[in-house]
């Protein structure tokens, strides 16, 4: 009788096997999180914090974790090939906001958070929603309503903004709008109190603009509203928001 092992001669073995099958499919999302932080604490290390940084991490399937994207996110993402993937900045209504970049083989890039890549059953991102996630989206939602504040004063004053702190005359692109004397972070609370909500409660998805927006069409609308019943600004320079707590 012909030996087992001699008749497996030349031939991968199960685990080889199961290391070719690994390779093709997405790392799991502990690994993720890991090369995130890794490469997030890497731009954090410098003064100022960089602002982009090419991930090398060749083990990484980069394709099947951006086809387990939702869809048509993920096509979108993939466009026309994967040159190279960075952690940088994303452009936003926050600074300091990072996420997982695709430069395309045209040069083109495009931007993606990968625990979307992670919405089942084993995984819990979309059933509880990250603080900051929440706070962006919630910002996001009124930013139409700080625009047009900073428009009416400088249509009824007819020149440059003026500071609220130190008076000077600001020009349109150094004039901050900021939530005072109540903070937005004291409105949101107000306003989840009033719906009996948590923050992590607000469900989210995908936005192309400013990374997430409020799921619920319904709740985004409630939340306007109080915003434009109760919320009072001032304007403020950008050097003066750098050293302000909250905006």
């Amino acid at each position: 009788m012909p030996s087992v092992l001699k008749s497996r001669q030349g031939r991968p073995s199960v685990a080889e096997m199961r290391a070719d099958l690994q390779a093709l499919r997405k790392p799991t999302a502990k690994v993720m999180e890991d090369i995130f932080n890794k490469y997030y604490n890497a731009c954090m290390a410098t003064e100022p914090p960089r602002k982009d940084i090419v991930v090398q991490e060749p083990e990484v399937n980069w394709k099947a974790l951006i086809m387990s994207l939702p869809t048509p996110q993920n096509s979108t993402v993939l466009g026309c090939g994967i040159r190279k993937i960075h952690l940088a900045e994303t452009e936003c209504i926050y600074h300091g906001v990072y996420r997982f970049h695709v430069e395309h083989l045209d040069g083109s890039r495009a931007v993606f958070d990968f625990r979307d890549a992670y919405d089942d059953s084993y995984h819990t991102y979309k059933d509880k929603s990250f603080k900051h996630d929440v706070e962006l989206a919630l910002r996001a939602a009124v930013l139409p309503q700080l625009v047009q504040y900073k428009e009416m004063l400088s249509k009824d004053s007819q020149m440059e903004l003026v500071s609220h702190i130190s008076g000077v005359a600001l020009p349109w692109e150094k004039a901050v709008v900021q939530h005072f004397p109540i903070t937005l972070h004291s409105l949101i609370d107000a306003f989840l109190n009033e719906h009996q909500l948590q923050l992590e409660q607000v469900k989210l998805e995908f936005c192309g603009d400013h990374g997430y927006k409020i799921k619920d069409r319904d709740l985004a609308d409630k939340w306007r509203i109080f915003h434009r019943s109760q919320a009072h600004y001032r304007i403020i320079s950008t050097d003066e928001a750098m050293e302000q707590d909250h905006l």
